[in-house]
């Protein structure tokens, strides 16, 4: 069964910086894992929906992000064992999730 590591903290906290060096490091070590990057930014509802909802403003914050159904879809399946399992890719130039477009874990190692 593969660990699935989490990093928490208030919006702009940096997580994801955090993320990449714990994967980094994670990369040095003998008989290195397999490690995938998922930031939480891809399990944001998209502007269109924000817009819709009346959540533009609230865009980063609890209410914004899709984690009932999309976030813990995917850590299910990925905890499962299933694969390919696919995220939703957020792009910080448009600031929206891109339509069509996702990271794919193909297959986690496990510990």
């Amino acid at each position: 069964m593969p660990y699935i590591i989490g990093v928490a903290g208030s919006c702009r906290g940096r997580q994801s910086t955090t993320a990449r060096v714990l994967k980094a490091l994670l990369a040095r070590w003998p008989n290195t894992p397999r490690v995938d990057l998922i930031t939480t930014d891809g399990f944001l509802y998209p502007n269109a929906v924000l817009e819709r909802e009346g959540l533009m403003e609230r865009n980063g914050l609890h209410e914004s992000y899709d984690l009932p159904s999309r976030c813990c879809a995917f850590l299910t399946e990925v905890k499962a064992g299933r694969r390919p399992v696919r995220a939703p890719i957020y792009s910080h130039l448009v600031y929206d999730v891109k339509p069509n477009e996702w990271a794919v874990v193909e297959q986690p190692s496990t510990f």
